[in-house]
């Protein structure tokens, strides 16, 4: 139809065709199109919220699955000790079996067990052939050891922990049809450096995947840990386990995620699929995910605009003309409106004037925006909550090397007959991490958190009595005020690790507080080697840092987030340093209404 003719049809329509003619264009294809972009953005938003919970699920296993892992070292590590202990005080046992001999490292095979319980079995056979095992089936098949692999790999290592792959095998397992992950250790006795024997410890594969269904999925994720080589080592399926991928660009692609250091993704048909690498082991854990699961509620979303649309589209059709002597004014503000959220405006609203029509497609468009705002508010809660999930994950983790570090320090004094300072250290301890754990509260009293560095301090000064000491000037008055729970005591940590121990001279660690008019300023300061300015810029930025500043810019940053997180964006640390000078970090907190009553009353129940 020519452009003239056109024209002429439409002078010629009654003014309700003109309306309808015209508002359809206008009001309701924009509707629709404002429908499939948020129902595109809701969709994405859903997809990408999903892929990162997929994504930290698969970083809490692997923590826990290297968790396992370095258990078993440290097991190892452990019975190396006591098996040189026996040596040294018993001496090595004849050629006619000792019955005693034996059941003393029986027990210390069995006590290591009882430590370290990711150990399922483990056995130490020593350079006579004999073997001690911490179940009688592990005896089943020991004549297959002295030929095997494994027993000439340790003969050519030097003591170090060496791990074998997940594997079957018909000796030193309790069950033959068991899957294990072994690790084996060259004995040594540590004055001689002579060979003791070796020492065999089996994790059992089922400890590994027994963490899948721990960490559970709102997506029916299955994770499975893939090797080097494409083989599945661990997953909840038995018939799995020890076999390829079977999808071979699955298995192309999990063999090239395992090279990287980041998360990756791909996409395979109905299946999303999230590797992440676990360093340790040079394995790759894999979560898959089916991608109807992801999106599963997206058709929700999308039917309920349609019907939106077709609702809107049926009130413009039987009511345009009663209105349409009064429908042109609400029109344009209607598309005003429509034209502001597009531009991403989602406080513009429009104002219904009546109850007609009209004010009903107004009425569903403003009702639409609140879902959509209701929408990402959903999406912006959960992430918080999320932080907030993974802060009180880390801040109920207990450093195990703090801990190991000091017992051993307790057992150094125990062996230098210093009873005083066993006991002085013992309450230390107990006192730190009782608060340290603080029934679970999250904020406690400055008068909590010095005592708290105070039993850290008093710990650190016996092992570095040579590298520093520490002064407390904060006043009284401050101790009712309330603090985030392990504020000071990262930020001291850092000053002596990062500070004072690489100065190579003797130091001093201060503590000071004072009250401003609108602050609580609580200060560490160290005479230490300081920072330079680039290194200052270089603890904030979020990308990765270099590895000899990552724990320190770690642990700075960390306090400056969560007390951001608590208090509010005005509050947090500043840093002030000069090289070869030394450090002031200070924790900035904001005064409560009534910070003394209530320090009192926060102090009374614990």
């Amino acid at each position: 139809m020519p452009v003239s003719g056109l024209s002429e049809w439409f002078r010629s329509r009654t003014i309700r065709n003109k309306i309808i003619v015209i508002y359809i264009p206008l009001v309701v294809l924009p509707l629709f199109l404002l429908g499939y972009v948020s129902n595109r953005i809701y969709t994405q938003s859903i997809v990408n919220k999903t892929v990162q919970s997929v994504s930290d699920n698969a970083r809490l296993i692997s923590t826990r699955v290297q968790g396992i892992l370095q258990n078993a070292e440290s097991s190892a590590n452990s019975l190396t000790l006591s098996l040189n202990r026996v040596v040294k005080e018993e001496g090595e046992p004849g050629e006619v079996e000792d019955p005693r001999y034996t059941s003393l490292i029986v027990n210390q095979i069995s006590f290591a067990l009882l430590v370290f319980p990711d150990v399922d079995s483990a056995v130490f056979v020593d350079t006579g052939g004999r073997t001690y095992a911490s179940h009688p089936s592990l005896q089943e098949g020991a004549d297959h050891f002295p030929d095997s692999e494994m027993l000439k790999t340790l003969r050519r290592s030097s003591g170090e922990n060496m791990w074998f792959g997940m594997q079957k095998r018909n000796f030193f397992v309790r069950d033959k049809g068991q899957v294990v992950l072994t690790l084996g250790k060259k004995v040594i006795e540590i004055n001689t450096g002579r060979t003791l024997g070796w020492l065999i410890l089996n994790v059992d594969e089922k400890h590994l995947s027994g963490i899948f269904p721990a960490v559970g999925s709102e997506f029916r994720a299955t994770h499975m840990l893939v090797d080097g080589k494409g083989r599945i080592v661990s997953a909840l399926d038995a018939a799995m386990l020890l076999t390829s991928v079977d999808k071979p660009a699955l298995r192309q692609w999990a063999m090239a995620s395992g090279l990287g250091g980041t998360d990756r993704t791909f996409r395979d048909g109905g299946e999303l699929s999230v590797a992440h690498r676990l360093n340790l082991m040079g394995w790759t854990l894999v979560t898959r995910v089916p991608m109807k699961e992801l999106t599963r509620d997206t058709g929700k979303v999308s039917w309920f605009i349609v019907a939106l649309g077709a609702g809107c589209l049926l009130l413009v059709l039987f009511g345009a003309g009663l209105l349409a002597r009064t429908i042109a004014t609400p029109l344009v503000r209607l598309t005003r409106t429509m034209r502001k959220v597009q531009d991403g405006s989602l406080d513009s609203r429009f104002e219904a004037r009546g109850s007609d029509e009209i004010g009903m497609l107004g009425a569903g468009f403003n009702g639409m925006i609140e879902r959509i705002r209701g929408l990402l508010q959903s999406v912006r809660s959960e992430q918080k909550l999320k932080r907030e999930y993974e802060l009180a994950l880390i801040q109920s983790q207990i450093k195990p090397h703090f801990l190991y570090n000091t017992l051993d320090v307790i057992y150094t004094l125990s062996e230098m007959g210093r009873s005083k300072d066993v006991q002085r250290t013992t309450k230390a301890l107990a006192d730190y991490y009782r608060i340290v754990l603080s029934k679970g509260r999250e904020i406690i009293t400055v008068g909590e958190e010095l005592q708290n560095v105070r039993d850290y301090l008093a710990i650190q000064r016996i092992r570095y009595s040579d590298v520093f000491d520490y002064r407390i000037d904060v006043p009284a008055e401050l101790e009712f005020y309330p603090i985030l729970k392990l504020t000071l005591q990262p930020l001291v940590e850092n000053a002596i690790y990062h500070g004072l121990k690489p100065a190579g001279r003797f130091g001093t660690l201060t503590i000071s507080g004072e009250l401003s008019e609108t602050h609580v300023l609580l200060k560490v300061e160290d005479n230490g080697v300081g920072m330079d300015s680039f290194a200052l810029e270089a603890i904030w930025e979020r990308e990765e840092p270099a590895k000899g500043a990552s724990l320190a810019s770690f642990g700075l940053r960390s306090v400056q987030e969560r007390i951001r997180l608590y208090f509010g964006e005005p509050y947090g640390i500043r840093i002030e340093s000069k090289p070869g000078e030394g450090t002031v970090v200070t924790a900035v907190l904001p005064i409560p209404s009534s910070h003394r009553e209530t320090g009192r009353k926060e102090e009374e129940p614990a």
